[in-house]
């Protein structure tokens, strides 16, 4: 049963979600608001094709590296202070393995977001052979390098169309506001233009102008 202080809390936290309700109010909260929520619309078809991919190296990887690495048991298991710092086994990764295929998607995961994927690389390397070096190179390239990558250009593609959509306006309007944004228009009203006789005088009265009219 929840306490009546725990409960207290919760209608508090529910309260405090009230705050969301200004977002539409303000434009660049609403346009960013949007932009996430257009993204979960329009990610299905990325994240299928992530999953997919997901699921060939995790195949592929439990058919080459499957039972490589055996955790060592709670009787001769020596303390993690012996090994060298940043390894696999100091680092006490023995559940991430391809034993198994929620492994395999875990270990996968970790390379993907680089949580010390060369400590993983290192020690099947070690337990196997060097080329399996490839293997996690080839992922860390496909997960990291281009779907991380494409998930931010995704973003960023989705905000810049409903930022252009928001600030949409015609090729005379872009013309007249560069026009009112120049140096001429800030001092229009300040500097009075001086008329034909005005120039003329002045332009008689330069000592390196000689005009004769």
């Amino acid at each position: 049963m929840i306490s009546l202080w725990e409960m207290v809390r919760l209608v508090n936290m529910v309260i405090i979600f009230r705050v969301l309700r200004i977002i539409p109010d303000i434009k660049l909260m609403a346009l960013v608001a949007s932009t996430l929520l257009d993204l979960v619309k329009n990610l299905r078809a990325f994240a299928g094709i992530l999953v997919v991919v997901y699921y060939v190296f995790a195949v592929f990887g439990i058919w080459l590296f499957e039972g490589a690495i055996k955790a060592p048991s709670q009787r001769n298991n020596t303390s993690n202070y012996s090994m060298d710092c940043g390894t696999y086994e100091q680092l006490g990764y023995w559940p991430n393995n391809f034993d198994d295929f929620a492994a395999a998607v875990i270990l996968l995961y970790d390379v993907m977001v680089v949580n010390n994927w060369q400590a993983f690389m290192d020690a099947y390397s070690i337990y196997t052979t060097e080329w399996s070096k490839l293997y996690f190179v080839c992922w860390w390239l496909t997960s990291s390098v281009m779907w991380v990558n494409l998930f931010v250009a995704l973003i960023l593609e989705n905000f810049i169309y409903k930022w252009d959509r928001s600030h949409s306006c015609s090729v005379t309007e872009v013309e007249r506001i560069r026009y009112e944004t120049s140096v001429q228009l800030m001092f229009r009203e300040q500097i009075q233009e001086p008329t034909e006789e005005e120039l003329l005088s002045q332009l008689h009265q330069h000592p390196h102008l000689h005009l004769h009219w």
